[in-house]
Order: structure tokens, then sequence, then C-alpha cells
């Protein structure tokens, strides 16, 4: 495991990244004809942000290796990644998606028309917020998965961890085999 500057920095990043992929997303998914750019820096900014404290405050990238650890991956594999970025993918979507569908669709309800019926109903914020969910949970483990190394790297890069052992306290003893 990370040391707790690591995964502040690689929220950081990761948040980065993936706001910007996801916002460009949802502008496009909203139905917008082309990308407004005050738009899309407003909804970049809020994506950002909200993303970037709740990875902060919220030990999330240390839950999400737990899972993997959980279920057996070995840190630095393939299954790992992919365990720990499905759990943490899900976990900030739930807390950004909520965040981002009250910022672009707003609090309260809202006409839309039903695909099965054509009537015109109303739907108030909890059911977009599960509609978003539906429709951008793959993308957003994808991007999650996509973004993981780079987040990763740079974090590493710019966050030297110390080895076990190499700050004036002896090395932990590991047991003896039977």
């Amino acid at each position: 495991m990370h040391s707790k500057k690591y995964y502040i920095v690689y929220g950081l990043f990761f948040s980065l990244i993936v706001a910007a992929v996801l916002c460009l997303c949802l502008t496009i998914m909203q139905g917008m004809p082309h990308i407004d750019p005050v738009f899309y820096l407003m909804s970049f900014g809020v994506a950002f942000v909200t993303s970037f404290v709740v990875t902060a405050v919220l030990p999330l990238a240390r839950i999400a290796a737990a899972c993997a650890v959980y279920y057996d991956a070995k840190p630095g594999s393939v299954a790992f990644r992919l365990i720990q970025n499905v759990f943490f993918s899900t976990l900030i979507m739930f807390v950004l998606g909520i965040v981002m569908t009250a910022f672009m669709t707003g609090v309260g309800e809202v006409e839309a028309m039903s695909t099965m019926t054509g009537q015109m109903m109303g739907t108030n914020l909890f059911d977009r917020f599960v509609s978003l969910c539906l429709q951008f949970w793959p993308t957003i483990v994808i991007v999650a998965f996509l973004s993981d190394p780079a987040a990763g790297g740079l974090a590493g890069l710019l966050v030297k961890e110390k080895a076990p052992g190499t700050d004036g306290a002896p090395a932990p003893k590991e047991a003896p085999v039977a």
C-alpha cells in the first residue's frame, strides 16, 4: 500500500483526467450539437473540484485497493488494477454522478419524453441520477482503467516513497518458514 500523500497526488491526476474525459462525454450525450467551451469549462471545474475533494477527504483509492486485496488480487497485476478501478470508479461515480446530474439538469422536477410511450413525464433528480449511472458506468470504468497508469505514474514521479527500513527504523523481520 502507498502513503496517504501518494493517494492524494494520485487523486489529483486521476480527477484531472477523468473530469476532462467525462465532461466531454456528458456534454456530447446531453444533445448539444457542438461543444460550448464555456459550458465545458464550467462542468469540468465542477467535476474536477468535486472529484478531487472527494478523493482527498474519503480514502476511496485505499478502499478500492483493499477490496482488490480482499479478492486475492496481487498488487501490480492486471487483475488488481481492474478490480481496484471497478470499485474506485463505482464509488466516485455515486458522488460525482449526483453532483454533475444536479449541475447539468437542475435539482427540481424536469419534463422528459418517455422512450416507451412517447409522452412527456416528470423526472426528479434521483431518476436522472439512476439513468446517468446506468448509461455511464461502463464508460467510467473504462476511463478509470485507462487513466490509472498515467495517474499512478505521475503520482509516483512526484511522491518519492521510502522503502521499509530506510527511515532509521529497523526493517521488519520476516517470520521463519517452518
